[in-house]
């Protein structure tokens, strides 16, 4: 299926250079540009696009609050930042973007991060055409390793995280890659016993074997088969305690 996209950004020069990495990929089509965020925000609104590349400073709305209201118009619609800034990776995923990619572009992670965006959304039409499975849940997760799709067992996983504007999802023998975003694996296994930390760490609590304070009022807990400390922010204290019963 082909991807309609909407590239919105107010420099003129960085949607033509967008614009023509994205002309390179057959299955996406370029539906609308915009070079502001209200405009932008129109757009959407009017095409309902597959696809949205977001610039994360723009004068009129700021990238992360212009995909705050996207997600506010509940259609599928992925979205992938645009920056010549970093530190923004953090808040792209806290609006549940899919990835973010760099200024100035380069074509090579142009191409994964669409690649990305084409898994979600085909995965997404699929699910979308299915006949009622009556609700069924697996304790099976897919994962990536070596372009292949595998599934494993939720119970084998210990701990799910972030790592350059990647997703892994780590057992006490492999780790291995996700196409989903942390926000969509969440929404997936919290019920499975799975609690979120910290913003880049989605943790097994059933593997959970000590907790430690740390500093400011935050602590750190220690999962069976791993050595390091995994983060539970001052924020998330409280309901971890609630959950866990002390």
């Amino acid at each position: 299926m082909n991807i309609r996209a909407v590239i919105i950004d107010d420099e003129y020069l960085s949607i033509e250079e967008l614009a023509f990495l994205l002309s390179k990929i057959p299955y996406i089509d370029i539906v609308g540009k915009a070079d502001c965020g209200i405009e932008g925000l129109d757009l959407v609104k009017k095409l309902r696009p597959d696809l949205v590349f977001v610039d994360v400073r723009m004068p009129d709305i700021d990238g992360v609050q212009l995909s705050k209201e996207i997600n506010k118009l509940n259609i599928e619609c992925k979205i992938i930042f645009t920056t010549a800034y970093d530190q923004y990776a953090i808040e792209a995923f806290d609006v549940d973007a899919i990835d973010y990619i760099l200024k100035p572009y380069e074509e090579e992670r142009v191409l994964k991060a669409v690649s990305k965006a084409r898994y979600l959304i085909e995965n997404n039409h699929t699910n979308n055409h299915k006949v009622s499975t009556n609700n069924i849940s697996l304790n099976k997760l897919p994962v990536l390793k070596n372009d292949k799709l595998l599934l494993i067992d939720v119970e084998d996983i210990l701990l799910i995280y972030t790592e350059d504007r990647s997703i892994f999802i780590k057992t006490d023998k492999e780790i291995f890659s996700s196409s989903s975003s942390l926000q969509e694996l969440e929404e997936k296994l919290s019920e499975k016993g799975f609690f979120r930390t910290h913003r880049s760490y989605l943790v097994n609590l059933n593997k959970i074997k000590e907790i430690s304070p740390w500093f400011n009022g935050s602590y750190v807990a220690i999962v069976e088969g791993l050595n390091e400390e995994i983060p539970i922010s001052r924020n998330q204290v409280k309901l971890f305690k609630q959950i866990l019963g002390i």
